[in-house]
């Protein structure tokens, strides 16, 4: 017997395509490779509605007024029920809240359906006090958290061990925009383009970064540790890209230490992969980390990597093996590991070997399998038990 073909709404409320969108963009890949009926379930005129419209998934634009928006459930509901209607699938319905606020939305538009309800958490700071951040993930049927630092603050909020599953972040290898055996000549052309795009020098160290400007990604660390290494090796040049909040703060420390010329904040970089692939090393001076998905690309990349402690960072990273981990808010620990890799080639090529090895530990298809388990699981549940919306 054929297994059911399934009909999911991913719910995402986000104004950026960010590290969780594109996790998001490979889930729905792979479930729709498995036949599955996906809608991505998003702000109209986003970056993700854009991406997703792009690659031609299926799209439902929601305003998000506010995290309780009634008129935005009330709209799912409708197209959940249109959805449910014209067939061509088994079961009911699942709702997979990618972002926190999605999650209360996917429950006041769960009333009176037979569906269920995933919440997925991606980030490993406790979410604010207040009767609605435990609610929406507790009636959540079940929570995926993306490593076990995301799950042990599941659990301080008093959701039962036994809803949440632990479900990695991922790579797509097939976005990978080289072939097997020609990355040096990727490389090579991704460097020459970066130099001449920024007047860089090809020959000089390049330690990067790819983040979002906000706290808890905590790009002050990046720069002040900068400025340590420029004292030892002063024609290294870094490369943060990146947009958000502490855009201009940065620029302004980047000021006060003196390191413009040899310090580039890029703003919004499209092609990730042509950046990751010219640098030297990769950077992530987060303070809070749920994993670090662009830990796998910089994997995937070949790169030496340099991070914090931050999180799930270390279940990506075993220090000393495919990367060097130091503690968080340490500029002084995160400058001495950049250090150590510049002055030890043979060091920077055993981690990227090992970076580059462990990438496949990561793939978007071993994702897609484990969710559709819960999927699957919870579906059973429904089935037998029912999960009345209270």
């Amino acid at each position: 017997m054929e297994p059911k073909r399934l009909l999911i709404f991913h719910l995402d409320d986000g104004r950026e395509l960010r590290g969780g969108q594109r996790q998001l963009l490979y889930l729905v890949k792979e479930l729709n490779l498995l036949g599955h009926l996906n809608h991505i379930v998003c702000r109209g005129g986003s970056p993700l509605e854009t991406t997703a419209k792009r690659k031609k998934f299926n799209t439902i634009s929601l305003p998000y007024f506010f995290e309780w928006d009634p008129v935005s459930a009330f709209l799912l509901k409708k197209k959940i029920k249109a959805a449910s209607a014209s067939g061509g699938h088994g079961g009911p319905p699942v709702l997979h809240a990618h972002t926190s606020h999605a999650a209360a939305i996917s429950y006041l538009a769960s009333f009176n359906l037979d569906c269920v309800r995933i919440a997925h958490r991606r980030v490993d700071f406790v979410p604010s006090a207040g009767f609605s951040a435990r609610f929406k993930y507790e009636k959540a049927h079940r929570v995926i958290a993306i490593s076990k630092a995301v799950r042990e603050i599941m659990l301080s909020l008093g959701i039962s061990g036994d809803k949440i599953a632990v479900v990695n972040s991922t790579v797509d290898l097939d976005e990978t925009p080289w072939e097997e055996g020609s990355f040096t000549a990727y490389r090579s052309v991704s460097k020459r383009a970066i130099a001449q795009r920024f007047g860089l020098p090809q020959s000089a160290p390049w330690i990067g970064s790819l983040i979002a400007l906000v706290p808890h990604k905590d790009p002050e660390n990046f720069a002040r540790a900068a400025a340590l290494v420029l004292k030892k090796i002063p024609h290294a040049h870094f490369l943060l890209a990146g947009t958000g909040e502490l855009a201009q703060n940065i620029r302004h420390l980047v000021h006060i230490l003196k390191i413009e010329k040899n310090f580039h904040m890029l703003g919004y970089y499209e092609n990730p992969y042509e950046l990751l692939s010219a640098l030297d090393i990769f950077v992530l001076p987060s303070s809070e980390e749920g994993m670090g998905s662009v830990l796998i690309e910089a994997m995937n990349s070949r790169l030496p990597i340099v991070a914090t402690r931050a999180g799930g960072i270390t279940e990506v990273i075993e220090d000393g093996a495919n990367g060097m981990i130091v503690d968080i808010k340490n500029p002084a620990e995160l400058a001495g590991a950049q250090l150590a890799l510049l002055g030890d080639a043979s060091l920077r090529a055993r981690i990227a070997a090992e970076g580059h090895r462990r990438r496949l530990d990561f793939s978007s298809p071993r994702m897609a399998e484990l969710t559709l388990k819960i999927y699957e699981q919870e579906l059973e549940n429904l089935k037998h038990y029912r999960h009345p919306v209270v």
